[in-house]
């Protein structure tokens, strides 16, 4: 139910028919003559007719055309009274049916009007994009100053104080907030505190961002209001809501920025989610506490030693051990090699023997591998060669948005950046460009990435001959190693003359963000009988 104001300038006489809606008793006559009615929507006033009104006598400004004028009447469908209106110096004209706001220069000179006929279609007299804040002639020394879209918002906060605070409204509305805010900025630094009360659609919402963003750092505060924009609050709640929404404003803050006192202690006692274990790798579960989503993960080792093997193992592990939806992105090899290489782990033997004998196992055995795993919970990326780097990154927000896959196998990073069109900087910069993607993607969708990069070709060292790998040994970009999570590499020695040191990798943690446990892990052997990559004492089962 709408509040509706008492009329504080004139006397009430009393109520009488309305001769525009036709109530019988809707229209107050008051002791100066005139009147107002009360019926909803309708609007109707008549002038004084005590001899107390006289027309604007304001000169218009050199080349503008004649001023608007009107009277001060008190808008009750608006809930704003006659004072308000006076003390606004915004007008009613009955005959042009229109609202009159007349802006003011610091000054208090008349510069530009704002004419508001019904249904929201305004005019200006003089108006320009460089009109000033409406009401801000009125500002003295006050420590606070508020800011609305528009002038009956405006004239509603002011009414909720009394008068009592800085109030100005925009010339423009939302869409030239910053702009004006900006335009106005010094003249604004003088207030301690500036308070946004804009509309709470998204027109309005954008713009309090916009133009806290160009607003003195530290003053700004925005208001949440209860309804659409603050002459609807004071109508439908009443002022009281009002100045409840300015003194619960809360400071702005860039996107990105909290405050600490946002952090309860409850939050801050709060476990990490527990990563994956990680099977037959006890002392890399003690460095990385597992794999976790949300976080990417490289994998890395020199040409031929195991890297795509074991992200396969990897992600078998996951998907059979923990129940965890795979999405599979291997680029070197086709979706049918990848979906058999499940089958194989499945069964334990080796991808090559599988696949160039698929009889060494039963149809039955395929169809339970595929019915197991390669049917469920798995997804495959088919790129049919192309290899553009938006494309593949709206396939792997697909997998992790809509196929909710738990995590993604990238196989390779180094391969995706050689197709692309490279800038001036190469490869660098497009890795660049893609770590930065990817990082954003895990923390945005909460997925895990597993990714496999590369190394780089050094002049004094064989990585594969077994030599150690660091960080620096990544190929193509700082960002491989700045922006994952964890980088986890293998290092063999596929030359070595006897078949159980060639066959055998040691595992070096390089990075792990969330323990920052580095160095030796597990020692792996290949089993040439199973497929397997195990710890030396599964390996020789």
């Amino acid at each position: 139910m709408s509040r509706r104001p008492k009329r504080e300038s004139a006397g009430f006489s009393h109520k009488e028919p309305c001769p525009k809606c036709g109530s019988k008793d809707n229209l107050g006559r008051y002791l100066d003559g005139s009147a107002s009615c009360f019926g909803s929507g309708c609007g109707h006033w008549e002038p004084p007719t005590d001899g107390t009104y006289e027309p604007r006598k304001d000169k218009p400004i050199s080349g503008s055309k004649e001023w608007k004028t009107g009277v001060y009447a008190a808008l009750d469908d608006r809930g704003l009274t006659r004072e308000t209106l006076e003390k606004w110096d915004y007008q009613v004209s009955v005959e042009d049916k229109c609202h009159i706001a007349n802006y003011k220069n610091e000054k208090g000179a008349l510069v530009a009007q704002k004419i508001r006929r019904a249904g929201k279609k305004f005019q200006c007299i003089n108006g320009s994009k460089d009109m000033p804040l409406y009401g801000m002639w009125m500002a003295g020394g006050d420590l606070s100053v508020v800011i609305t879209e528009g002038e009956l918002d405006a004239l509603s906060v002011s009414q909720a104080f009394k008068h009592k605070y800085a109030v100005v409204s925009l010339p423009n509305g939302a869409k030239d907030a910053a702009y004006n805010c900006e335009r106005y900025y010094e003249w604004l630094d003088r207030f301690k505190k500036i308070v946004l009360m804009f509309d709470q659609d998204d027109p309005g919402r954008q713009a309090a961002e916009e133009a806290a963003a160009v607003l003195p750092v530290g003053k700004v505060f925005i208001a949440v209001l209860p309804r659409k924009d603050p002459n609807e609050v004071l109508v439908e709640d009443g002022a009281a809501a009002l100045v409840d929404a300015f003194w619960k404003a809360k400071p702005w803050r860039p996107d990105g920025i909290v405050s600490g006192t946002e952090f309860s202690v409850d939050d801050l006692m709060q476990a990490t989610e527990p990563g994956y274990a990680i099977e037959g790798c006890p002392e890399l579960n003690e460095k990385l506490l597992g794999l976790r989503k949300g976080e990417l993960t490289l994998l890395t080792a020199g040409s031929g030693i195991g890297k795509s093997t074991w992200a396969r193992q990897l992600a078998y592990m996951l998907h059979q051990t923990h129940g965890l939806k795979i999405g599979n992105v291997f680029l070197e090899e086709q979706n049918k090699k990848t979906a058999q290489a499940y089958v194989a782990l499945h069964n334990s033997v080796p991808l090559g023997k599988l696949r160039a004998n698929p009889n060494i196992i039963s149809r039955d055995q395929w169809e339970t591998a595929a019915r197991e795993v390669v049917h469920q919970r798995m997804c495959f990326y088919n790129h049919f060669g192309s290899l553009e780097q938006a494309n593949l990154l709206s396939k792997l927000r697909y997998m992790a948005t809509v196929e909710k896959c738990d995590f993604i196998i990238l196989d390779h990073i180094s391969i995706v950046t050689s197709g692309m069109e490279s800038s001036s900087e190469g490869e660098r910069k497009d890795i660049d460009i893609l770590m930065t993607k990817l990082a954003s993607l895990v923390q945005e969708t909460g997925v895990g990435i597993i990714a496999i990069v590369h190394l780089k070709r050094a002049k004094d060292k064989s990585f594969n001959e077994g030599d150690q790998i660091s960080l620096s040994d990544l190929r193509g970009s700082a960002a491989l190693e700045q922006l994952s999570f964890n980088v986890i590499a293998l290092e063999r020695d596929q030359q070595a003359e006897e078949d159980d040191a060639r066959d055998q990798s040691t595992v070096r943690v390089l990075k792990c963000r969330e323990t920052g446990d580095t160095g030796t892990a597990d020692t792996l052997v290949y089993n040439r009988s199973t497929g397997w990559l195990n710890t030396p004492i599964a390996a020789s089962l």
